[in-house]
């Protein structure tokens, strides 16, 4: 079998290896910048993957409330996408949970009497004052966002059934796609120096960078992999009963051999598994807020039978070992300013997703960056993971991001068994 895979990564001399694919050389080993390996991931993948699948379809993790109509504030012309692959279907109020209706956005943050009692104007700072200062500072200080927050109670928000709109192929491309995708590595993910100079972003000249710096163009890197591999795995595919949706080896071959990506593409999919490491890793650190969080729809049987899911899968992802350590990041003399750097890099890109013309793709797009935002938010806030303050939409969001990430590494694995001679699509061109 292993002679007709090699075919579909062609080489660049027109050769054939019999070694593993070229697309698939570096997933094995160690992921980059993390202490655990491809293959301890693929074991725990294996266990938690169709458990996550059916809890997003839980009417907690299903229904997402979220202003599409932001406007976007990098450029004049925003434009928007006509195809009928780019639409979305708004739930009417009838389809959301009432629990939902009235409470989406409950918080474990501070109650709304304290924030009035500190809200009032008073020239004369009581103890009591200073003390309830003291503990919103704290607050703040424990609860870092490094997502620009959503107006989730603005009259433009509007609920969306996830299920109804899933992530695939619409067609989006071109110069507005392009556009995004530049004005995030070029304009925000920060630039390796060599000799005084910036370089491209490459694999090999990202290790010029700190591991802060490092780690921001990986969980990039890697969700940008993430969207194209759903993408290629969710093409308008033709057949004898019409269209439906299914993969794209040709478009999976042109976002990531080697010959199309400048080398790169191999790299891509590993950094797959290191962003799929991070947000395992947040997830898990936050089990003890998992176990108190009220995943409240109204429906008391369902929002414990939620609870319930969500701590059995997040206990079985503690059994890969040695996953990503937040402890190692943001040390040293210059440690805030590059959390400051980080923090004001990603919240662009977080606003950033208003600017996508299509609909269909602001929504995901902005669900997997707060998603990441979120994880980000739990690995390196200060205080107690159980004290955090997060909103619905946050832990929907990541909950999310991580299946998506998930369903990217069965569709990977789906690729790499479905590659065979008769399906080489031949010579690609082109980048992701």
């Amino acid at each position: 079998m292993w002679k007709y895979l090699s075919v579909f990564c062609f080489l660049t001399n027109n050769a054939f290896s019999l070694e593993l694919p070229a697309c698939f050389k570096h997933l094995r080993g160690q992921v980059d910048d993390c202490y655990c390996k491809v293959e301890d991931v693929d074991n725990t993948h294996s266990v938690s993957f169709e458990p996550l699948s059916k809890l997003v379809q839980r009417n907690y993790f299903r229904y997402y409330k979220v202003n599409l109509d932001k406007p976007c504030i990098f450029w004049k012309e925003r434009g928007e996408c006509t195809r009928s692959t780019c639409a979305l279907k708004t739930c009417t109020q009838a389809e959301v949970p009432v629990g939902l209706a009235d409470n989406n956005n409950k918080s474990s943050g501070p109650t709304c009497e304290e924030e009035q009692e500190l809200s009032k104007i008073n020239n004369v700072i009581s103890d009591d004052r200073i003390a309830a200062l003291q503990k919103l500072e704290k607050h703040e200080a424990d609860n870092i966002n490094f997502c620009v927050q959503e107006d989730e109670d603005s009259e433009k928000a509007e609920f969306y059934d996830l299920l109804q709109n899933p992530e695939r192929y619409t067609g989006y491309s071109g110069e507005p796609a392009r556009r995004i995708w530049r004005s995030i590595y070029e304009e925000n993910c920060f630039k390796p120096k060599k000799d005084s100079l910036f370089i491209d972003l490459t694999h090999k000249s990202i290790n010029y960078m700190c591991k802060e710096k490092r780690v921001f163009f990986r969980v990039v890197s890697g969700l940008h992999s993430s969207i194209s591999i759903h993408l290629a795995a969710k093409y308008p595919v033709q057949d004898f009963f019409g269209q439906k949706w299914g993969p794209n080896l040709a478009e999976f071959s042109r976002r990531f051999l080697p010959e199309s990506t400048n080398g790169e593409g191999p790299h891509w999919l590993k950094n797959l598994y290191f962003v799929y490491l991070v947000e395992m890793r947040a997830i898990t650190k936050a089990l003890p807020l998992w176990k108190s969080w009220d995943f409240y729809t109204g429906n008391p049987e369902e929002d414990t039978k939620t609870k319930e899911d969500v701590v059995d899968i997040v206990e079985s992802l503690l059994s890969c070992p040695d996953t990503f350590d937040e402890a190692q990041l943001f040390k040293g003399p210059a440690a805030g300013e590059i959390l400051n750097d980080f923090l004001v890099h990603f919240r662009n890109i977080s606003q950033i997703m208003d600017c996508v013309t299509c609909d269909k793709c602001r929504l995901w797009g902005k669900i997997q960056i707060r998603g990441l935002g979120t994880a980000l938010k739990i690995l390196f806030s200060g205080g107690k993971p159980e004290n955090l303050a997060l909103e619905r939409g946050e832990v929907v969001t990541l909950f999310n991001a991580f299946n998506q990430l998930s369903h990217s590494l069965h569709y990977v694995k789906q690729f790499k068994d479905q590659m065979d001679y008769s399906e080489y699509p031949g010579p690609p061109g082109g980048v992701r």
